[in-house]
């Protein structure tokens, strides 16, 4: 009987012991920025060792959804102890990489390719909370061009277009035939609508037949606030 009753003892003691650890937990929540428009919740919410957000994410959540659509709090369960950078995005147009339009934070700053923003500890048996992480429309400036030669050859024309307005100060071609030389047009810099269809045309050598290949078209100004300087690659045949 005094067997039967030491057994049960230790057993209650694991018990007791077993219910009194704590889980390691990282939460926050996920806050639209005013001024802002969109749905944050259903948002992934990652995990990343490197401070560049480079390399796949060690673990992964959705912030929660049914509530305001400018906020939702997120959780994570079983984290193991450890340094990491938060990034919570938001896929909208369904590409698999962080572009144009879709909604994006990262913990401690505002995000930009290669930034993680500041890093967070988590603690073995400790719930830490990074508080408020403020999710904002990302912006891309991108450029599609192209390129054909007209009048039997003897002439290129170029055509290209920004997604959002910008200031453009300076459009330059290098031809494939002069590798690292830039001809620029004059005539392009201004100011320059997204969506809108710009042309650079009249390119030639004094008739003589016009390169194929790869050209590059290089684009600088200004947008949002911020200076540019695209180049882009467009073949010619």
């Amino acid at each position: 009987m005094k067997r039967l009753l030491v057994l049960t003892a230790v057993v209650a003691a694991v018990l007791s012991f077993t219910s009194c650890e704590k889980a390691t937990k990282l939460i926050g929540t996920l806050i639209l920025q005013t001024g802002q428009t969109g749905d944050v919740q259903n948002t992934k919410v990652q995990l990343f060792l490197s401070s560049d957000l480079t390399g796949s994410p060690v673990k992964e959540v959705g912030s929660k959804s049914g509530g305001n659509a400018s906020r939702s709090e997120f959780e994570f369960t079983d984290v193991l102890p450890g340094y990491y950078y938060l990034l919570a995005w938001k896929d909208l147009n369904g590409d698999g990489k962080i572009s144009d339009g879709d909604i994006v934070g990262i913990h401690g700053g505002t995000y930009r390719p290669g930034h993680g923003g500041t890093q967070v500890t988590v603690s073995e048996g400790k719930t830490v909370d990074v508080g408020e992480v403020v999710m904002l429309i990302y912006k891309e400036l991108l450029v599609t061009a192209s390129g054909a030669r007209a009048q039997g050859g003897a002439v290129t024309n170029f055509s290209y277009s920004f997604n959002h307005d910008v200031s453009l100060s300076r459009f330059s071609v290098v031809f494939p035939d002069e590798p690292g030389v830039e001809y620029e047009d004059t005539r392009q810099p201004g100011a320059k609508t997204g969506g809108t269809t710009y042309n650079s045309e009249g390119w030639n050598i004094g008739g003589a037949p016009m390169p194929t290949g790869a050209h590059i078209l290089r684009f600088q100004g200004t947008w949002d606030g911020n200076a540019f300087d695209i180049s882009v690659e467009v073949s010619v045949n």
